[in-house]
């Protein structure tokens, strides 16, 4: 792994926090910052889900693989008045407007 040198300021008790940390882990201080970041930035880059995702649990573990049965029939009933409108508008749902042209 390349590494590339930088400087870092910190204030002077996260400074003492820090030195004490790496004495008590017979780690070098350095190692310790490169672990925070390596830490810090792959959480900070990870694909954060919408919060919606998970919001209707069902409690049906098994829903997605049952769709097909849980939906047959789904809308059938709105099919019959549906074609009665296609053959005779009612007046809920007029025709559209005509369009201006003069000629019959």
């Amino acid at each position: 792994m390349k590494t590339i040198k930088t400087t870092v300021y910190l204030n002077a008790a996260d400074y003492r926090k820090l030195k004490s940390l790496a004495t008590d882990q017979r780690r070098s201080a350095a190692e310790l910052v490169r672990e925070a970041v390596a830490e810090y930035t792959a959480r900070a880059t990870q694909r954060r889900w919408p919060r919606s995702i998970g919001m209707g649990d069902s409690g049906v573990c098994n829903l997605a693989e049952g769709y097909e049965d849980m939906m047959d029939g789904f809308g059938s009933e709105g099919l019959a008045e549906a074609e009665v409108e296609e053959i005779a508008p009612s007046a809920a749902h007029p025709a559209p407007p005509d369009s201006g042209d003069p000629t019959p």
